[in-house]
């Protein structure tokens, strides 16, 4: 996770307090890591990874900075302008295991559950309904969600393998199944043609295109690191 301003952080030993502004590197692209105790109580075993970003990126968040601050009705605080140059990250997991790259990659990536959320919001409506009565209510969304989590086994056995999957494409294939799969489940076809059915629309076009602004997930881990890495 990044860092949260007033975090304590202390040597390895306990013995002190770090002050974060003697630990942070000068050059762009360079990178320190120190072993750290996370928490004036707590104290829990810590790699803290700093990173200097360009001075591109570090505007980019100041802007971003500012746009939060005006909706909220406050001002920039001086540590947040000046810490924008710099990406901080905490972590207890061992250099051996992640190492600073990997650190930064997982930060990019960990809202995918997040996506898979959207997905059933957006296309499967799952937060919307059309009666005001409770228990109508509450039958709609029951009914949303088992459709969701057919729409997510039937994704698992069509694509779920190809780390390039695009769930929103596959998903799409699937409401152009549905009248099938309402078949299949009534007796009234196959199973074994539907899933093979599946397999193939979902492998012939449910790819994530490869983007220059916006990277994906897939693209990120294969194609190697970019500065895009060190933004928020």
């Amino acid at each position: 996770m990044r860092l949260k301003s007033q975090t304590v952080l202390l040597n390895r030993k306990g013995s002190y307090r770090l002050q974060l502004r003697g630990l942070l590197p000068q050059q762009v692209g360079q990178v320190v890591q120190y072993g750290v105790l996370v928490g004036a109580q707590a104290r829990i075993p810590a790699r803290l990874i700093i990173v200097r970003v360009p001075s591109e990126v570090a505007k980019q968040r100041r802007e971003r900075l500012e746009e939060e601050a005006q909706d909220k009705g406050q001002a920039v605080s001086p540590e947040q302008w000046d810490l924008a140059e710099w990406t901080i990250v905490i972590t207890n997991v061992s250099r051996g295991r992640l190492s600073v790259i990997e650190v930064l990659q997982l930060m990019r990536i960990r809202w995918q559950l997040e996506l898979l959320y959207k997905l059933w919001k957006q296309y499967g409506q799952i937060d919307e309904w059309r009666s005001k009565q409770p228990w109508r209510i509450l039958c709609e969304v029951y009914g949303k969600l088992a459709a969701m989590l057919l729409q997510h086994w039937l994704i698992l056995l069509g694509c779920w393998h190809d780390p390039w999957r695009s769930l929103v494409k596959a998903a799409q294939v699937m409401r152009r199944h549905a009248m099938r799969v309402l078949a299949a489940l009534h007796g009234e076809y196959r199973w074994d043609c539907l899933e093979r059915s599946l397999r193939r629309s979902m492998r012939s076009g449910c790819r994530v295109n490869r983007r220059k602004a916006d990277p994906g997930t897939m693209q990120m881990l294969l194609e190697g690191p970019d500065w895009e890495l060190f933004s928020p």
